[in-house]
């Protein structure tokens, strides 16, 4: 006796069988409409999502919702930003804070340029007396001054050099960390770390010793 195996449709949420008359309008798998959730009304025939592709839609629905709230909140910030800060104009002298570890103890604080490009994103290139500063700014990290206190004529734009570079040719100390020497002599001679740089030599120098390089 031949026997004859037909093909029992199962649903994909319960497991039990079901007449295949639903199924998943995303996936199409076979449900019950009871187990799934209908997007139009009820009925034979009708659209049913199962559970698996409802939560997938509320997840993408929720990331793209955070997106949104994301770039709002941002969009919020920087127009805050410019508000209390200001923008940056081409022409304008800015005042770079330096960093402490950037800088000697006894050097000024802040360095001094002029804003010759400012970007699509309201970022500022500065050029000092000393070279064009590398990356950008925003007027978040530096200060607009009232005046302009730089000509054009004065700026160099044909180096380029980091804040620590800038702070150093602007520092009458030797910039970040006192240039000193530990001469055992009078330094008198080019073997005086401090007389072969063309420098004078400081109370960080040799103690008690002599020095004709002062």
């Amino acid at each position: 006796m031949e026997t004859i195996f037909q093909d029992v449709l199962k649903c994909y949420v319960c497991e039990k069988d079901t007449s295949g008359a639903h199924m998943c309008s995303k996936c199409d798998k076979h449900i019950h409409v009871i187990c799934g959730t209908t997007v139009s009304e009820e009925g034979y025939g009708s659209k049913v999502v199962c559970p698996n592709c409802t939560i997938d839609t509320n997840r993408v629905r929720h990331r793209s919702g955070a997106m949104d709230s994301q770039l709002k909140q941002a969009n919020t910030m920087i127009a805050r930003s410019k508000k209390e800060l200001g923008t940056a104009e081409v022409g304008q002298t800015v005042a770079v804070p330096i960093p402490m570890f950037d800088r000697g103890k006894g050097d000024s604080r802040n360095l001094l340029g002029r804003v010759i490009e400012v970007n699509d994103k309201g970022n500022a290139v500065v050029a000092t007396r000393f070279g064009q500063l590398l990356g950008t700014f925003g007027t978040n990290e530096m200060g607009i001054c009232k005046q302009n206190l730089i000509l054009e004529e004065e700026i160099n734009c044909e180096t380029t050099l980091s804040v620590r570079e800038a702070a150093t040719h602007q520092s009458l100390s030797g910039g970040q960390g006192f240039f000193k020497c530990s001469c055992k002599s009078k330094c008198l001679s080019n073997r005086c770390k401090c007389k072969k740089n063309g420098r004078k030599c400081n109370s960080r120098c040799h103690s008690s010793t002599t020095c004709d390089n002062k």
